[in-house]
């Protein structure tokens, strides 16, 4: 478990339940979003941007986004040409708002938005030319109150999320189909989640990544901040988007 990681995730899970608490309008890739309460999204969405930029959208007609919050992935396939788009999210809220910014941005019959646990609602038979999931990387459990979902999107307690995506994945994409997980080297355990996709049939491979630095003293009192910093005092980030080959 990286200590760095749980940090700055508990602080961001903090933050999140204070600042989430009721709707919002944020702006991202030269959109603006809508964001019920209860979503996590605005300041949180910089990884979601980057990986909704860096996704090979070309010739992909049906596309899936896991865990889709406010749809931003979703919205930006239907938009780039993906004619069949499913986002999908355990969080209502979440599905509710990602629907709002289908309908806002002109894509609404294009993004079917459902309400599930990975893919247990999802068509049985379907399968798509593009999966994409910006994952909860953090290998750690935090309390949380019934309806609380705001945890999910940081947090997955012994990858057991990943463990189940991975599994069904396989099936689920077409023959050329191609699937992509959002995760951070420095934040989240990535050689676990590796060995993971190689017992599924699955090999993860870097596919693009933005690095960045933060003086520690930014980033929080937490001693483990200051043990993650280089002779300089900063602290390295990555946003990786990793690709999952057949």
């Amino acid at each position: 478990m990286r200590e760095l990681g749980r940090e700055m995730a508990a602080g961001a899970l903090r933050e999140a339940r204070e600042r989430c608490a009721q709707d919002r309008e944020f702006t991202l890739n030269g959109r603006r979003w809508h964001q019920l309460a209860g979503v996590v999204g605005s300041e949180y969405n910089t990884s979601t941007g980057l990986f909704a930029e860096w996704l090979p959208y070309e010739g992909a007609k049906s596309m899936l986004e896991m865990g889709c919050g406010c749809g931003v992935a979703a919205v930006t396939a239907a938009a780039a040409g993906c004619t069949e788009v499913v986002a999908v999210d355990i969080n209502p809220h979440a599905v509710a708002s990602a629907r709002l910014n289908a309908e806002r941005h002109g894509v609404a019959d294009r993004v079917h938005c459902v309400q599930s646990d990975l893919f247990t609602e999802v068509d049985p038979q379907a399968t798509f030319d593009l999966v994409f999931w910006n994952s909860p990387f953090i290998d750690h459990d935090v309390p949380r109150a019934e309806g609380d979902y705001f945890a999910d999107h940081f947090f997955d307690p012994g990858y057991r999320l990943h463990d189940r995506f991975l599994s069904e994945l396989p099936k689920r994409l077409t023959d050329q189909g191609r699937a992509f997980l959002g995760f951070s080297a420095a934040m989240g355990e990535l050689d676990e989640v590796a060995a993971m996709a190689r017992r599924h049939g699955l090999e993860l491979r870097p596919f693009r990544s933005e690095s960045f630095t933060v003086p520690h003293e930014e980033m929080g009192a937490a001693e483990v901040f200051r043990r993650a910093a280089d002779e300089q005092g900063r602290v390295a980030i990555d946003l990786s988007l990793m690709e999952l080959v057949r």
